[in-house]
């Protein structure tokens, strides 16, 4: 009885959001996909089967093909902006790959590299293809400061921002282009995500919400994977190296105090995957991080500053997420003139 009041609301929700006619063929494609999977006998997924999730909804080589065909009436180029730090040649190498062979062709991969030393075996991945630009700092100048160095690079209509030893679908670019021709004035994309060992193991899907101003004050949910128009992007002036840790919080944050929020869209499909290994941020222990934490915190106080919000942030139930006690602004009447007024105009309406 529950299952079938869940898929009621369901359909309610998609008729609300999509329309009738969109609801019906998507029930028509359920209703197809379970009668081939009965015909194949294939078994329903079960609860945390996240490989099962991904051999059901991802996207197939044909349809990989039918998109390297497809033609956009809007083809913006997409810079794709990379720091680097002594990055492992196994991780730039599928970076690199990944980004080749994205169904969507108008891109540059801008690599900024603020290694101590240049490593020399690196040129055999960047220089086969014109689309890869890459630059040696001589100098590390943090997360924020080599990002900067790589959007001077871009001479795209939009910066696109992955980090230098995580990979993407091979579609999230085309999924991107689609995003924009569908809303011509967006500003501001965003996607899922999930987590991929070194083994290439993929786990820990994170399924977003659309843009929610005041859950953003709390965490930083947008996270991977992440573009801006390239305007937005020169008005922002970047990243600011004040946050380091927290650099991407922080530009998230300034990005929704000159957007507005229907020009900021989320793409609800996996098109980022966050590397786990050793070194990376998404193994490190919390006390590991506790830089980031406080540069969190930090970017969200200076955010309610420019808002004009007043409030105290504070740490969340866990480390990351964070609890923000606003000043309640109160009426200048008293409760009692407020309560007495209300008397006297239920009082009236009863002659």
């Amino acid at each position: 009885m529950n299952f079938i009041k869940h898929r009621i609301n369901q359909i309610k929700f998609y008729i609300k959001k999509y329309g009738f006619i969109k609801t019906i063929k998507k029930c028509i494609k359920v209703v197809i996909r379970k009668i081939i999977r009965i015909i194949k006998n294939e078994k329903d997924l079960q609860y945390g089967d996240y490989g099962g999730w991904i051999r059901y909804n991802e996207l197939k080589d044909a349809d990989l093909k039918a998109q390297m065909k497809k033609s956009f009436k809007i083809s913006p180029k997409i810079s794709i902006i990379v720091p680097m730090y002594n990055t492992k040649e196994k991780f730039l190498r599928e970076l690199i790959e990944c980004v080749i062979n994205q169904t969507y062709s108008n891109w540059e991969l801008c690599l900024c590299d603020g290694s101590p030393k240049e490593n020399e075996s690196y040129k055999k991945y960047y220089e086969k293809d014109e689309r890869i630009k890459y630059k040696f700092l001589n100098e590390n100048l943090g997360i924020a400061g080599n990002s900067n160095k790589a959007i001077e690079m871009a001479t795209g209509d939009y910066i696109a921002l992955l980090d230098h030893d995580d990979i993407l679908a091979e579609y999230a670019l085309f999924e991107v282009v689609k995003c924009i021709n569908k809303y011509p004035d967006v500003e501001f994309i965003y996607s899922d995500e999930d987590k991929i060992d070194e083994n290439s193991n993929r786990y820990d899907a994170y399924f977003k919400p659309d843009f929610a101003p005041d859950t953003l004050r709390t965490q930083n949910y947008i996270c991977h994977f992440s573009i801006f128009k390239k305007e937005l992007m020169d008005l922002l002036e970047g990243f600011k190296t004040d946050y380091d840790g927290a650099q991407d919080y922080d530009i998230f944050l300034r990005m929704t105090e000159n957007v507005e929020p229907n020009k900021i869209k989320h793409i609800s499909r996996i098109l980022y995957h966050w590397r786990v290994h050793n070194e990376s941020t998404a193994k490190l222990d919390s006390n590991a991080k506790n830089y980031a934490f406080e540069a969190g915190k930090k970017a969200i106080e200076d955010h309610l500053e420019r808002v004009n919000l007043k409030g105290t942030v504070s740490n969340g139930c866990i480390e990351g997420i964070y609890r923000i006690d606003y000043e309640v602004i109160r009426k200048s009447k008293s409760f009692y003139s407020y309560t007495k007024q209300r008397w006297k105009r239920n009082f009236r309406s009863l002659y």
